[in-house]
């Protein structure tokens, strides 16, 4: 845990954007105790330190982002594993995994993470066949970026006991004369996927500190809170009581707010813990992506008519553990991706509330991704306000085959930010760590320009759905603390709120949006204490 002084620090000569309202600025704060106790003036934030003042010599302040969707634990997994983020065909893959295999020998088990198969020359996924040519005396699993794909290699599928003639869940794909193609998909591959890549894992300590290594990496980019998810589904595992053992060992350099897609079996509700560590909502995962064709839609994907996703729940289904959560006080918050998956979602939530109404604020149902909306996903909202829990960066790195996947006719409803926001509905920003960039400032530009990162389509895909500068930046500040309760202690620089912060060498609202990509943080403080420092 950071430890906290109760002498003022004061912090003077910066160019504090406090968020409260957009433009508002101060010249300066005093801190004690890791809570802003005055914002204003050079002077008087000098005077009350008694001259303990660190002088800021003109950069930007903002105030500490909150990233409010990520799998942390997993991102710190992937230290294990081959990146194929950058893997640009079949054959890269099959080069980065024959290295790997000479690197481990024969036998080893291989995981890779991180492929697009939509950047690939070849323009498909990897196949057994691909995986046994690189490495046939290793077994081998492969994961898309999106955590929704896995492809297997044959001693992989052998390894976990799956075999062509087993009866074997519909995501277990098969080729058209019923061969293995070792490509597993979603809720139904979950368990056969852990039965080949069992026993693979980090030491407690070592994943303690690889967890160690992805905050501070956070903290580079001026992230103070993150909101980690586990998703069993899809193989992603977090384990709160680490959090808690790098918070008492002094490590722990994020605020930590915990989403479980497990009811807990004790009787608690959202908010339990302590302003480090504390335990926010309960996750459930409706349909997959729109990356692997698994998001769930009300009309078929316009490049594969044949194909509609998938649904791990029926509506009944969805019902019971939404309202088991809802009656139990639990914040809830649901995968929604395709707009069949978005209407099962609302209708849910909507049954649940209706059979016990609260006032909306005490509620803040989040609706996670909410990717593609309709018509009538906007009526439903209309008596509905929602937290999205969206990811900025999905414009930009699906930008190129987002009209390929949903058509023409629906591409206006596609990541319909600007949309949401007039309807008023609270949006949020965060990375899906590993899913995107982990960096804030890519997400802002994305959302901004709603152009590639390498500057494709400057004009900006469906463009009317562009946000402000000012929006954007609130997407990680005081929208990510009111979606967790937590509006009151942090995501503005006020007198009485935490004191988390990150300092910037440009001023964030005055650079060109391709400048955002460059930016960089100085410094990070957490309860106005120094977590990063990029000298």
């Amino acid at each position: 845990m950071v430890q906290i002084n109760n002498r003022v620090t004061a912090f003077i000569n910066g160019r504090f954007y406090t968020m409260r309202e957009e433009g508002e600025t101060c010249q300066a704060v005093a801190v004690r105790d890791g809570k802003f106790i005055y914002c204003g003036s050079n002077e008087k934030a000098a005077e009350l330190a008694k001259g303990n003042v660190v002088d800021l010599k003109g950069k930007t302040v903002l105030p500490g982002f909150i990233d409010d969707h990520q799998h942390v634990q997993a991102y710190a997994r992937n230290l294990l594993k081959v990146d194929l983020t950058d893997a640009c065909s079949i054959e890269d893959v099959k080069e980065r995994v024959r290295v790997q295999a000479a690197k481990v020998g024969p036998g080893k088990l291989i995981l890779g993470s991180g492929f697009d198969q939509t950047k690939f020359s070849e323009k498909r996924l990897p196949t057994r066949w691909d995986l046994d040519a690189a490495a046939p005396q290793n077994p081998v699993v492969v994961t898309r970026y999106c955590l929704h794909v896995n492809v297997a290699n044959s001693m992989a599928l052998e390894r976990g006991g799956i075999r062509r003639e087993m009866e074997l869940p519909e995501g277990i794909e098969r080729s058209e004369d019923g061969e293995l193609t070792g490509c597993m998909l979603e809720r139904e591959a979950a368990e056969l996927v852990n039965a080949i890549t069992d026993g693979a894992d980090l030491s407690y300590e070592e994943l303690k500190d690889a967890v160690c290594g992805a905050l501070h990496q956070a903290n580079s980019f001026g992230i103070t809170g993150v909101h980690p998810i586990q998703g069993k589904l899809c193989n992603l595992f977090e384990q709160t009581y680490l959090y808690q053992d790098l918070r008492d060992e002094g490590r722990l350099t994020c605020r930590i707010c915990l989403g479980d897609d497990e009811l807990t079996g004790c009787s608690i509700r959202s908010g339990l813990g302590d302003e480090m560590v504390r335990f926010g909502f309960y996750k459930i995962y409706t349909d997959g992506s729109l990356g692997g064709r698994t998001a769930l839609m009300t009309r078929p994907y316009h490049d594969s008519p044949s194909e509609t996703g998938a649904c791990h729940y029926n509506q009944e289904q969805l019902d019971e553990m939404v309202k088991a959560a809802y009656d139990r006080h639990l914040q809830t918050a649901v995968h929604a991706i395709g707009d069949k998956a978005v209407e099962m979602t609302l209708t849910a939530l909507k049954r649940a509330y209706d059979a016990n109404p609260r006032p909306w604020d005490q509620i803040r149902f989040r609706l996670t991704h909410c990717s593609l909306i309709n018509d009538k996903i906007l009526g439903m909202l209309k008596e509905m306000p929602m937290i999205i829990d969206m990811q900025p960066g999905y414009v930009s790195t699906n930008i190129h085959w987002s009209d390929d996947r949903v058509g023409k006719e629906r591409a206006p409803y596609l990541f319909a930010w600007k949309t949401l926001m007039n309807a008023g509905q609270t949006l949020c920003g965060s990375s899906d760590l590993p899913c995107e960039n982990l960096n804030p400032m890519v997400g802002v530009y994305a959302v901004e320009t709603r152009s590639g990162y390498d500057g494709y389509m400057p004009e900006g895909w469906q463009p009317q759905e562009r946000l402000s500068r000012y929006e954007a930046v609130c997407l990680y500040t005081k929208n990510a603390a009111y979606a967790s309760f937590e509006e009151t202690r942090k995501g503005t620089i006020e007198v009485g709120k935490l004191a988390d912060f990150a300092v910037f060498d440009q001023d964030v609202f005055s650079v060109a949006a391709p400048e955002l990509l460059k930016l960089r943080v100085e410094k990070t403080y957490l309860s106005g204490k120094e977590i990063y420092s990029r000298k």
